[in-house]
């Protein structure tokens, strides 16, 4: 029993270690920004699956905690911090709709509701995050906005559904 804590404790650590170096990685490789940070936010659904949705949120403060103390731009921060909601929201709601025996679709409009409720405001709240500043100066480009994040929460979630499949073809007799 011991052994199962230890073990699940070291794996926690370690890929709260690599989340966090992902996301500074993103901060100093400043055209892969997205990926490196998506890629940290994948790592908490793989936490979230293999142990639960306690663990998962803990994995996400304690990311959350390391990334604002390690990361030199806390903008890529709150970036992490909204990509990783939506990844652990989705398998949360996931987790409990497993029960009820649900359709996929459903699931699928849940997630879209998830990342327009995490993404809208970011554009009101966080536009420099999302798009530079000669995008902000640009009226036109605001009614894009939702269409256009939704392609991009399209490509994520897809990439994301991939990246959890072939992790633990390849891991699972590992973690």
């Amino acid at each position: 029993m011991h052994v199962n804590k230890t073990k699940k404790i070291a794996i926690l650590g370690v890929f709260a270690a690599l989340s966090t170096v992902f996301t500074v990685l993103g901060t100093v490789i400043s055209v892969n920004t997205v990926f490196f940070t998506a890629l940290a936010a994948y790592l908490l659904g793989i936490i979230v699956v293999r142990f639960g949705i306690k663990e998962g949120i803990l994995f996400y403060f304690v990311c959350a905690a390391l990334d604002f103390f390690v990361n030199p731009d806390k903008m890529h921060v709150i970036l992490y911090l909204a990509l990783a909601a939506y990844i652990l929201l989705s398998e949360g709601i996931f987790l409990l709709m497993q029960k009820k025996n649900p359709k996929e679709w459903v699931h699928c409009v849940i997630r879209l509701m998830i990342f327009l409720l995490i993404y809208v405001p970011m554009i009101f709240f966080f536009p420099k995050l999302l798009f530079g500043d000669a995008m902000q100066k640009m009226a036109a480009f605001y009614p894009l906005l939702i269409p256009a994040g939704v392609i991009g929460w399209l490509v994520y979630d897809v990439a994301y559904r991939v990246f959890k499949r072939i992790f633990y073809e390849r891991f699972h007799t590992i973690i």
